[in-house]
């Protein structure tokens, strides 16, 4: 289940993807033809940017596509399975640690932005909320956060058999 739950943040991830395509189409269209660009695009690009990259990070661990070096690692867990386990269980462990101090780091600025209506943008002209994308960047950190401890879990089991 907990599979299927990033597997559905990646592809909302994916889907924003999309539809920020399409603002920024309509915003050189509209620049171009009219000489009236889409007001707030490039705000909503920058916030765009790292919500998306919290919602698709676990599935990108889950799947095996964050960067690593993995020449030491195959090399162990062939011929010494119980070392490389161990080594990788422990990078597992450093990665939980981290995106634990994200999400630590991050609720503050969440109920700050929350509290005092944070915005991006100019008054009169456009304006955005920030905490969504405050709450994505929570979500995304415990949801990593989980599959950091999966795969601990699953490391750990390894290096017993």
């Amino acid at each position: 289940m907990f599979s299927r739950l990033l597997g559905a943040m990646n592809a909302l991830g994916t889907l924003w993807i999309f539809l920020l395509m399409l603002l920024i189409d309509a915003d050189i269209l509209g620049r171009e033809l009219f000489g009236a660009p889409v007001r707030g695009t490039t705000e909503l690009l920058s916030l765009s940017i790292v919500g998306i990259v919290f919602l698709q990070l676990g599935h990108a661990l889950m799947v095996g596509r964050i960067t690593r070096s993995d020449m030491l690692l195959d090399s162990l867990i062939t011929h010494r399975p119980r070392a490389g386990y161990l080594l990788q269980g422990f990078f597992h462990l450093l990665g939980a640690i981290f995106l634990g101090l994200v999400f630590w780091g991050s609720l503050g600025q969440f109920e700050e932005a929350l509290e005092i209506g944070e915005y991006v943008g100019a008054i009169g002209d456009f304006t955005a909320p920030t905490w969504p994308i405050k709450l994505l960047i929570l979500i995304g950190a415990m949801a990593t956060l989980l599959q950091y401890l999966r795969l601990l879990w699953r490391d750990l089991r390894e290096a017993r058999q």
